[in-house]
């Protein structure tokens, strides 16, 4: 059970290095503007939010996954065994869940310094997060 917990992680990661990029590239437009209409933020400060959560969950993910996954669990790719294969929209679905609560990690962090709705910046993440999923599995659709 538990390598399959780090199997998972660890194809997710991958997905985020490859395909993942058209992912990101909307989500980090869909969360700036959703932060500018509905966060009611300034344009830079929105910005400096939406590249810093991003940044800060991008880079958390692909530590948390190849330095502890990976070195410690001593984890090997074996080939022949049970596939774990997902659809693009399904692999867009779960990278854009785990970049959110990544996110909301570093929305609890910031709140220290600068007060604000936690929540209401996750839920925001969140829906812009699922819709870019949504847009970057239809533009794989169409590539293939």
């Amino acid at each position: 059970m538990l390598m399959r917990c780090v199997s998972f992680f660890v194809d997710e990661l991958l997905w985020m290095m490859t395909w993942g990029w058209y992912q990101l590239a909307l989500g980090i437009v869909f969360t700036w503007f959703m932060f500018i209409l509905m966060g009611r933020m300034r344009l830079i400060s929105a910005l400096i939010l939406t590249l810093g959560s991003y940044a800060f969950a991008i880079v958390t993910y692909f530590g948390f996954v190849s330095c502890l996954l990976i070195n410690f669990f001593q984890w090997k790719f074996i080939g022949g065994g049970e596939p774990n294969v997902y659809n693009a929209l399904d692999a867009s679905l779960l990278l854009g869940g785990i970049l959110s609560v990544m996110q909301a990690l570093f929305y609890c962090i910031i709140n220290y310094w600068r007060p604000f709705f936690i929540t209401h910046f996750f839920i925001l993440s969140l829906i812009c997060n699922l819709l870019a999923a949504f847009c970057a599995s239809y533009f794989i659709k169409l590539t293939f």
